[in-house]
């Protein structure tokens, strides 16, 4: 529609602001322009999540397909995605790492770690509402007790 180069005034900016007030407008026809719609269809946010994240790792490219995470963990600004035997180190943050993971796969169980539903073997309670977490390779891992409602209603969903 229009762009700003800086620095603009704000004579520039309330221009360019009109431009793209007219541009949106509907055309004559009464519909509205098929670029728009298209620009506005490219906008929309995908539902469907990554089955396959991509990192860069020590001057590498390192791919990690998602069903092969066991669970990962915050470490500061980096992750630690562990599959099997193999743990790869990211910079990113657990929140971003969670939002491209399958929400119906991976569940978080405390604030520093995700798991991966398929991986759970048991869940069994420990001291004052915690609960650890065991998977099938024997890794235990620590649910907080602020994340325990998460497992309960998974639980309540899959019972016939």
């Amino acid at each position: 529609i229009d762009y700003l180069l800086k620095p603009f005034d704000r004579e520039r900016f309330q221009k360019t602001l009109r431009h793209a007030r007219e541009q949106l407008r509907p055309a004559q026809g009464g519909g509205t322009d098929p670029r728009l719609l298209a620009l506005l269809e490219d906008l929309k946010p995908s539902h469907k999540k990554a089955s396959r994240l991509v990192y860069k790792q020590n001057a590498r490219v390192v791919f990690v397909r998602t069903e092969t995470i066991d669970w990962v963990e915050a470490d500061g600004n980096y992750i630690r995605l562990h599959t099997g035997p193999d743990s790869h180190h990211f910079r990113e943050t657990l929140a971003g790492i969670e939002a491209q993971l399958p929400a119906d796969k991976f569940m978080r169980i405390s604030r520093s770690t995700l798991v991966n539903l398929d991986r759970i073997k048991e869940v069994q309670p420990v001291f004052y509402g915690d609960y650890v977490v065991i998977l099938h390779d024997g890794s235990k891992l620590n649910m907080s007790r602020s994340y325990r409602d998460r497992v309960e209603a998974l639980l309540e969903r899959r019972q016939p």
